[in-house]
């Protein structure tokens, strides 16, 4: 839960009121890793680079729609005469408190960096709220049929954006900017990304994102070609997962994507 500082930095109208929520990684990282290059320019223009420059990145956020003071909900853990401290170590809500927070109604907002919110929440929930259960689908009988047609397919570069090495159960060494990694074809890549984040939990901080889309081929049959020769040249500098699947530098990844026959043209998501 974020609140704003009350100090000349912060809008008059948002001092010493809650702002929102935020899931974050706890991973370190710099300032200049995921800041805009509009926040960048803003640190230039106000002399504060080099001021905190150290940071951790932000997954998810929600901002909140109604007006709430700090001290109303954290009123035991909220100090005022402690702004500096709690913004630099932050602070263990009660269970009270806690209780209150997620009382508080919020909508989901886009962050910097990351996918952009798919569903605009028709109306605010409470934090509570965010992570419920979805109804199953009812059941329903009969024969089902479904016609496939060929034509423009597209091959694409996914990267596993979130905790890789937990994933595959592997330790992090310093430096390590290995990440996972799927090649596969689809007609409709925005889809394809879907089904391939449907079995992953709403709250789970690690979602599949696009790195790479190829120009349209004619037919499956070409994609999938260029999606084959993307395996065998990928072997040496990438590490197989099976199947799709790969491990390694995303720098890596990009340059033999980049190389594959007919990538004249291609965009980066």
């Amino acid at each position: 839960m974020i609140y704003g500082a009350s100090t000349s930095e912060t809008d008059k109208a948002e001092r010493s009121y809650v702002l929102g929520f935020l899931e974050i990684e706890a991973r370190p990282i710099r300032d200049e890793d995921k800041a805009s290059d509009v926040g960048m320019a803003r640190k230039r223009e106000r002399g504060w680079l080099g001021r905190w420059s150290h940071a951790i990145p932000v997954r998810r956020a929600w901002r909140t729609e109604e007006k709430l003071l700090i001290s109303q909900i954290a009123y035991r853990s909220y100090r005022a005469e402690a702004g500096q401290a709690l913004a630099v170590h932050g602070a263990d809500l009660d269970d009270d408190e806690i209780e209150q927070a997620l009382k508080i109604k919020v909508r989901e907002v886009n962050v910097f960096g990351d996918p952009p919110v798919e569903t605009q929440q028709a109306e605010a929930v409470p934090f509570s709220n965010v992570f419920k259960p979805s109804r199953a689908f009812p059941g329903s009988h009969g024969e089902r049929t479904a016609t496939y047609q060929d034509g423009e397919t597209y091959v694409y570069l996914a990267v596993f954006d979130g905790d890789g090495h937990a994933l595959l159960d592997r330790q992090r060494e310093f430096g390590d900017k290995a990440v996972a990694m799927k090649i596969g074809v689809s007609n409709d890549v925005k889809r394809r990304l879907s089904e391939l984040n449907e079995g992953i939990p709403p709250a789970a901080r690690g979602k599949w994102t696009i790195s790479m889309i190829s120009q349209a081929f004619t037919n499956k049959e070409s994609a999938a070609t260029s999606e084959a020769i993307f395996k065998q040249h990928a072997v040496p500098r990438l590490e197989s997962l099976g199947r799709e699947f790969f491990w390694g530098r995303l720098d890596d990844a990009n340059s033999v994507f980049c190389s594959l026959p007919g990538m004249a043209r291609f965009s980066r998501k």
